[in-house]
């Protein structure tokens, strides 16, 4: 099963940057509008890590990443901001159940090791809960 990553940002020109930046990485990458849009992909694909923007119209980065939370609790999420505050991250971290937080403008590098990073992670989870499981 391949992984899968969705980046959500209102803004074309970042999903373009951050998709054209990714694209030799050993997972698929999916892209989101919105917060509603992101939530339409969540409903019909497995997703395993959410990159969502904070500040988008209709719902927040915030928001969703709380909502993923409790609909999809085993989704990776990660917060990317271009107006970083300290409620901001609080917020993200305290209610979003946050994995990494990232400002804008991001570095690719970072980002894909941290996507790299909490797939691992989802794979090490993975491998545990079923030898942990009883037989």
């Amino acid at each position: 099963m391949n992984h899968t990553v969705l980046l959500v940002d209102d803004d074309a020109n970042v999903l373009h940057g951050l998709t054209r930046a990714l694209r030799h990485q050993p997972f698929d990458i999916f892209t989101a509008r919105s917060g509603e849009e992101a939530i339409d992909v969540l409903k019909r694909r497995r997703i395993h890590v959410v990159v969502a923007d904070e500040q988008m119209p209709g719902i927040t980065g915030g928001d969703l990443l709380a909502w993923i939370a409790e609909q999809f609790p085993e989704t990776t999420r990660m917060v990317l901001t271009g107006h970083p505050t300290a409620e901001t991250a609080i917020r993200a971290i305290n209610e979003g159940l946050v994995y990494r937080y990232f400002t804008k403008p991001c570095n690719p590098i970072e980002l894909a090791v941290a996507i790299r990073r909490a797939l691992e992670d989802l794979q090490t989870d993975t491998l545990t809960a079923s030898h942990d499981s009883p037989t």
